[in-house]
């Protein structure tokens, strides 16, 4: 059995800066090599430090305290998504939610409900992230954060293209550029990811929706905003790579570009074979059911047997 871990009797700015950067460590192997990677480190790291809250501290070093533990069960949360662990993600929001709330972060709060949204649109509860959104929506505006708005705007117009909404997605996603360039000073660790060539990709990802269900004219906007993140995606974020590749991949192939849509899925597949993510490959299955849509294509039907091999049955 493992013995209990300490807690130190005192802890000071020092103790929390240093859980800080360990988050941070954490959450960079989370974008390079996905959940699976760093999740039961992430894990660990959080049941562990949850302990200095019963040490002694001033007043200030507490409310950082508080901020940096919901950071870190926020990325706890969000591996144990990535994994496919959703109840565990739930537990871990929770829990992040409570902490930033006592600590008044509401720039936090905003991030921890846009990812608890995240979570219900990849399982196509789309009323249910929508509902989150708005909670991150309106702590964005306690916030001030521009960034945080933007971030939740985009991700609302994603639900509403899901949902055949093409006015109200293309609304949104206005409101999201509009929102974005007008951001200004550095964005916290929880979300410095949303960056340009992030919001390219959920614009495209948002297009690509509404290319699926409402109008397949928007393919070709899809396609551009998509190349644009693959381009300017740092190496770092292969996992958000992978994403916006598999939904390029869908574009060419509703637009009949049948070789580039296999050249783009097979390069999606490689990226995805560098993550330890449950996402990607929920990602690439719609693709493999989109390619098979079209049987007497060789390309597609190659691609279709490339994914097949990749993904394991559910």
């Amino acid at each position: 059995m493992a013995e209990p871990q300490h807690v130190p009797a005192h802890i000071g700015v020092g103790d929390v800066e240093r859980l800080a950067a360990e988050t941070e460590r954490l959450r960079g192997l989370d974008y390079r090599e996905g959940g699976g990677a760093c999740r039961d480190a992430v894990i660990g790291c959080a049941a562990r430090h949850d302990r200095y809250l019963d040490a002694d501290a001033t007043g200030a070093v507490r409310g950082r305290l508080l901020v940096a533990l919901a950071d870190l069960h926020n990325l706890a949360a969000w591996t144990c998504f990535d994994t496919g662990r959703e109840r565990a993600a739930a537990r871990h929001w929770d829990r992040a939610l409570g902490l930033a709330c006592e600590a008044g972060h509401h720039d936090l709060e905003a991030n921890i409900h846009y990812r608890v949204g995240r979570m219900w649109l990849h399982g196509g509860r789309r009323r249910a992230a929508l509902e989150a959104f708005a909670h991150g929506l309106s702590a964005a505006r306690r916030a001030g954060s521009r960034r945080a708005a933007a971030m939740l705007h985009a991700n609302q117009a994603w639900a509403h293209a899901a949902l055949g909404d093409k006015g109200e997605a293309i609304r949104l996603l206005n409101l999201a550029h509009d929102e974005f360039a007008r951001a200004s000073g550095p964005a916290p660790g929880w979300a410095r990811f949303f960056d340009e060539p992030d919001l390219c990709g959920l614009t495209g990802v948002v297009l690509t929706e509404l290319a699926r269900t409402v109008d397949p004219a928007c393919t070709a906007a899809a396609i551009g905003s998509l190349q644009a993140a693959v381009a300017g995606y740092p190496d770092g974020m292969a996992r958000s790579r992978a994403f916006s590749l598999v939904a390029l991949a869908a574009n060419h192939l509703v637009d009949g570009d049948f070789d580039q849509a296999a050249e783009t899925g097979t390069r999606a597949l490689a990226v995805a074979g560098t993550v330890t993510s449950t996402r990607v490959a929920d990602r690439l299955r719609p693709l493999r059911r989109l390619a098979d849509g079209f049987p007497g294509n060789a390309h597609a039907r190659a691609l279709s047997a490339r994914i097949a091999a990749f993904t394991p049955p559910v």
